[in-house]
């Protein structure tokens, strides 16, 4: 059942139309996820990604829900980052994993409770094998997130680390 919701999380796939007003900056979006958007969020990585998921939905609609997720805290009825995977399954059951939470929520164990609600979503899901990651080498934060997820190392190119994890 769509959001996911955790013990302390909700997380809200993003459909075309929510994606186009957080893009926007248009107040619509605070009050279709019924909670409150910080000023820093989305960071700048995912503000430079959003026209890209817009153009994949309008072209792909069965990209939704493959794309971003927006972590809500229950409690503060507030966005605390997003997460989400890097489009649909391929023709071999691989997707990809990626997440990012505002610097003030680090190190409170959220981003492992929504990494893993995702993970399990995703694992649900028909024909999807291996999840993968990458992560950069000096995000400590990261690869403690993909080590608790269970996620293996598989190794590195450039300044990348590579991770993997089998559907059981």
């Amino acid at each position: 059942m769509l959001p996911l919701r955790t013990d302390r999380l909700l997380l809200y796939p993003c459909r075309l139309p929510l994606l186009t007003e957080i893009y926007l900056e248009h107040p619509h979006a605070s009050e279709t996820l019924g909670a409150y958007i910080p000023a820093d969020w989305p960071q700048p990585d995912l503000k430079e990604q959003l026209p890209h998921f817009i153009e994949l939905l309008q072209h792909d609609p069965k990209s939704f829900p493959w794309m971003l997720w927006i972590i809500v805290s229950v409690a503060e009825k507030k966005v605390l980052g997003d997460a989400g995977f890097k489009g649909r399954p391929d023709k071999n059951g691989v997707v990809e994993i990626g997440y990012s939470i505002l610097p003030e929520y680090r190190r409170m164990g959220y981003m492992e409770e929504a990494a893993a609600a995702l993970v399990d979503w995703a694992f649900q899901q028909p024909h999807v094998k291996k999840l993968i990651a990458e992560c950069d080498v000096t995000n400590i934060a990261s690869m403690k997130v993909l080590q608790k997820l269970g996620m293996r190392e598989t190794g590195a190119s450039g300044e990348m680390l590579h991770w993997y994890l089998l559907n059981k």
